[in-house]
């Protein structure tokens, strides 16, 4: 009988206080672990120590060794925080290492994405998808941020301004503190000072040409292959995000599909989402990349046949 594996979930601290003791994501890794006889421990970032002594080096979570686990799960981290993501790339080069000298090998989930992208971003992902001849919306990105003289070969309004790392604001909404996210429509070059826009650094903004389709996809890739997705419909708004209409998208149509799946092979990646909609022409773009996607409202928002995504998580890697 084999022996249970053991997990370790490593994840960052909510900006909005949890009336749970973890994330929904976290919840339910932990639910799938234990329901296949594993073990699984959980730390923040924040508690992480990197130890280097006579030319050694140690990474430890809550005082145990990293490569003490079979396998290490990253949910989210702060993207305004570039920290956060060189720890993951730190520890993704202690397990290669201790790896490289012990028989218990330590699997951690997307290590050869994050090896390939050295920075996490929106504008490297762009870069990324320029790389790897992958359909990307038209950016334009100023290091001045002077967008309301300069659109570059965006050209036409509307427009979308996006924060650059994509990290979000916290507003009131609906009389309760919410994470927003920093995605503007642009009407006009008088709309750069607009409200919660204005008050921010354009420096840190990049301008996206508008899609008009009100409708986007996100395509969740298990190790190359097309495991499940959802369709997202605007509702009173030009963003899918806030209020959208859910519905289930598992088979996605053929060109979504191979672009899916062509980026998750670009990344040699165990789990992506990847989310895409289409422009004017009718061709599939890419919208965002997300190697530790949440998926609540796949399974709180779409009723159907849905793939058991968490499970596809813990065995993808």
């Amino acid at each position: 009988m084999n022996s249970p594996k053991k997990y370790l979930i490593i994840d960052k601290h909510q900006r909005i206080q949890l009336k749970t003791e973890h994330t929904y994501a976290v919840r339910r890794l932990f639910e799938e672990i234990s329901e296949a006889g594993n073990t699984a421990d959980f730390a923040y970032y924040d508690q992480l120590e990197i130890i280097y002594s006579d030319s050694s080096i140690q990474v430890k979570a809550n005082n145990v060794d990293v490569s003490q686990y079979d396998f290490i799960v990253f949910r989210g981290h702060r993207l305004d925080n570039d920290r956060r993501y060189q720890i993951r790339r730190m520890l993704i080069d202690y397990i290669d290492l201790s790896n490289s000298a012990a028989a218990q090998k330590t699997h951690v989930q997307n290590s050869e994405s994050i090896k390939l992208l050295p920075y996490y971003n929106k504008i490297y992902l762009a870069t990324f998808c320029a790389q790897n001849n992958l359909p990307y919306f038209k950016t334009y990105f100023r290091l001045d941020g002077d967008y309301e003289n300069h659109q570059g070969p965006i050209a036409n309004f509307p427009m979308i301004a996006k924060e650059y790392a994509g990290a979000n604001d916290l507003h009131q909404i609906d009389g309760k503190l919410k994470v927003k996210k920093n995605v503007f429509k642009i009407d006009s070059p008088k709309e750069f000072n607009q409200k919660h826009l204005k008050d921010q650094d354009l420096a840190n903004f990049f301008i996206q040409e508008f899609s008009p389709a009100g409708e986007d996809f996100r395509i969740f890739i298990a190790n190359g292959k097309v495991v499940g997705g959802w369709k997202r419909e605007s509702n009173n708004s030009f963003m899918t995000v806030r209020k959208g209409i859910y519905s289930g998208y598992n088979q996605p149509d053929d060109d979504m599909a191979k672009l899916a799946m062509k980026t998750s092979t670009a990344l040699e990646a165990n789990f992506i989402a990847v989310d895409i909609m289409r422009k004017a022409d009718g061709k599939p773009y890419i919208q965002e990349i997300s190697l530790n996607p949440g998926f609540k409202a796949y399974e709180t928002k779409i009723s159907g046949n849905n793939v058991n995504l968490a499970e596809i998580i813990v065995n993808s890697f």
